[in-house]
């Protein structure tokens, strides 16, 4: 699959170099594409990773993942244009009571949006196996379709991916996840992960 990760930091870059490894086709969209922090990053994605502008990432991918900081939402989304029919993946969190999701939706209002990765740190999305199984990641979306899609790019990476439902069952995964971190993290540090076990 053709991916954009708009955005090249820790999640957008760390996506963007297990997908190429993959064998995926990335683009990362960055405001300087050929400054050096993006060549380092290339060269550990390897010859299917390229760079480009926000416009040319997302031109060029049939699934465009969102992976900036909150207060360049609404910027990127403005460079990367028309985005109708598009799968959008937002892993945008917000530390200060709005809604990601509701602030991705209505400035891309008609892209194919899938709520994913954005509960799991960077250092989980680089090695989500453990000697207990998969790390889950959650993941929810209005169009089956996309949501097949978006759970597909989990798995090849090693996530076992659940798809939730509904918006305000991400909520509630969002708080949960949240609660648990204030209470996990210290004790185990960035790396834990959660898996979900079911029959």
């Amino acid at each position: 699959m053709k991916i954009a990760s708009i955005g090249s930091g820790q999640i957008g870059g760390t996506l963007g170099k297990r997908w190429a490894a993959h064998g995926h086709e990335v683009t990362f969209g960055s405001r300087d594409p050929h400054g050096e922090r993006m060549r380092a990053l290339l060269a550990e994605a390897g010859p299917s990773a390229r760079a480009g502008t926000v416009w040319e990432a997302a031109a060029f991918g049939e699934a465009i993942l969102l992976a900036v900081r909150p207060e360049h939402v609404e910027q990127a989304l403005a460079e990367a244009g028309d985005l109708s029919g598009r799968i959008l993946i937002n892993c945008v969190n917000r530390y200060d009571g709005a809604s990601a999701d509701a602030e991705v939706r209505r400035l891309a209002p008609g892209a194919r949006i899938v709520r994913a990765f954005h509960t799991l740190p960077w250092e989980v999305l680089a090695e989500p196996r453990y000697e207990a199984g998969r790390a889950t990641a959650f993941l929810y979306g209005e169009d089956p379709s996309a949501v097949a899609s978006v759970a597909g790019l989990a798995a090849d990476i090693g996530l076992d991916p659940i798809d939730v439902g509904s918006p305000e069952a991400m909520a509630q995964a969002e708080a949960a996840n949240g609660m648990l971190w204030r209470v996990l993290a210290p004790l185990f540090g960035r790396a834990y992960s959660l898996q979900v076990l079911r029959r």
